[in-house]
């Protein structure tokens, strides 16, 4: 798990841990034009920004680390989002790829308007993290994540039921739980309720299909409880 830069002066020094594991990987200056592989770091909290990435295939997480390793995933990225937005000369956030990702580097400036569907969309995610961490339960937190993800990874599934969604589940149970405030034990039991409740359905951990989305997002919202 990444380190927060620790900083010498105004001089940022990435964590000697990151620097061994991605020392074969590209970082942000390099980050486009290949596939990169998983857990490759695009760009590191603290270090002079970088340029701004569009998602073309695969997901980013972007996250915030404490001192003591403690990790706050801010939000999981797919193809057509941005990352690196934000103002200053610094990166407020780290990212890094949780599967084969390509990247493509934004133009400067970010057009007006990209930019303002751009900041939007980050505001309201944001807006909508905050009340997943303050006031939804382990069950809606979990339901919330597998909703967002089908809407951003989803596709019809096959040989399933009229109306069912599949996905590629990027984020491993220590993300999700990184990303919703939960231990990865209580995601990994949340996973097996909705799967018990007929909600959804995984296979290999890592194809997840959405079988009942509308109570999928009942429960979501507080709706229904999971028995």
């Amino acid at each position: 798990m990444l380190q927060m830069p620790v900083h010498a002066g105004e001089v940022p020094i990435a964590p000697l841990s990151a620097l061994l594991r991605n020392a074969d990987r590209p970082f942000h200056k390099d980050a486009t034009g290949s596939l990169l592989p998983p857990r490759t770091v695009v760009f590191l909290e603290g270090f002079a920004r970088s340029p701004r990435y569009r998602v073309v295939d695969g997901c980013v997480a972007t996250f915030q680390t404490l001192s003591d390793g403690r990790r706050q995933v801010i939000d999981l990225v797919g193809p057509g989002r941005i990352i690196g937005l934000g103002a200053g000369d610094r990166n407020r956030h780290s990212a890094e790829t949780l599967g084969f990702t390509r990247l493509e580097v934004v133009a400067e400036p970010l057009a007006a308007s990209d930019l303002e569907v751009a900041l939007t969309e980050t505001l309201a995610r944001s807006q909508a993290l905050a009340m997943l961490l303050g006031r939804k339960t382990a069950p809606e937190r979990v339901a919330s994540a597998v909703l967002d993800l089908a809407g951003q990874f989803g596709r019809p599934a096959r040989q399933k039921k009229r109306g069912a969604v599949t996905f590629h589940l990027y984020p491993t149970r220590t993300d999700l739980a990184d990303w919703l405030g939960l231990t990865v034990e209580t995601v990994s039991r949340c996973f097996t309720r909705l799967k018990k409740a007929g909600l959804i359905d995984i296979q290999h951990n890592d194809l997840v299909t959405l079988l009942e989305p509308a109570n999928l997002a009942r429960v979501a919202a507080g709706d229904r409880a999971l028995s």
